[in-house]
């Protein structure tokens, strides 16, 4: 198994690891800061080096239980010492994007009662599925927008902490994290990651955000759209901070 270094510590840029497989155009290292794609989040892209070579990381996916580096060359040879360093631009920006879409989601959740259905979340613009949802005019959109950007505005300190399943299951149906997400945890994780923004959100997340809600800066609500019955597609981009 792949250590995702990324699970504990968000602003990690660099590392270094050992291929201890590979494949036509691919590596699996013992240890990695690349986020692999996954829970709506696109995957970190950067590079590796042996310190002779170096190659460029496309994508990275979790494939069976492995984390594949796709790259765009030879693969380097199992034992083979790396050094990868990421896209450092590209990965703040998804932080800042997944940390506004939980304030966002969650925004929606307790003053709506919609819930989040999916969500798809890149370094250049993101949105969220919410239900049931079949409109959402130009009033509502202002005011979530405000809303959104007053809570972001209160400088939440973001905080990741790991619970024995049961114990974060209880924990976050106290809080009124959604019982959907709860369900779809496979029953082999025994250990939950729960995000906390501030007092306002906790959820099961295994992606990555900033440590305090200064760092997004704000949003800005672009088009929505249906995407199904009382299903509806929202699309936000950041102001700088």
């Amino acid at each position: 198994m792949t250590e995702l270094l990324h699970m504990r510590d968000n602003y990690q840029k660099s590392f270094d690891a050992k291929v201890v497989a590979s494949g036509a155009d691919y590596v699996t290292l013992d240890r990695t800061a690349f986020y692999p794609e996954g829970g709506g989040q696109s995957s970190d892209v950067g590079e590796l080096s042996d310190g002779s070579r170096t190659v460029h990381v496309k994508e990275v996916r979790k494939v069976e239980g492995e984390v594949l580096h796709k790259i765009d060359g030879p693969p380097f040879a199992k034992g083979t010492s790396l050094h990868g360093e990421i896209d450092w631009n590209a990965r703040y920006k998804c932080m800042r994007f997944h940390t506004a879409q939980h304030i966002l989601s969650r925004y929606l959740q307790l003053n709506y009662g919609v819930e989040t259905v999916g969500n798809s979340i890149s370094s250049n613009e993101s949105r969220a599925d919410y239900s049931p949802l079949d409109s959402f005019e130009d009033e509502m959109k202002r005011n979530v927008e405000a809303g959104v950007n007053g809570l972001i505005r209160r400088n939440m300190d973001v905080e990741v902490r790991f619970m024995p399943r049961s114990e974060a299951i209880s924990y976050l149906e106290q809080r009124g994290y959604q019982a959907r997400y709860l369900e779809m945890v496979p029953k082999s994780v025994k250990e939950f990651r729960i995000l906390l923004i501030g007092d306002y959100d906790a959820a099961s997340c295994a992606g990555t955000h900033v440590a305090n809600t200064k760092e997004i800066g704000g949003i800005q609500i672009g088009k929505s759209k249906n995407v199904g019955a009382g299903k509806r597609r929202i699309y936000f981009q950041l102001h700088s901070p």
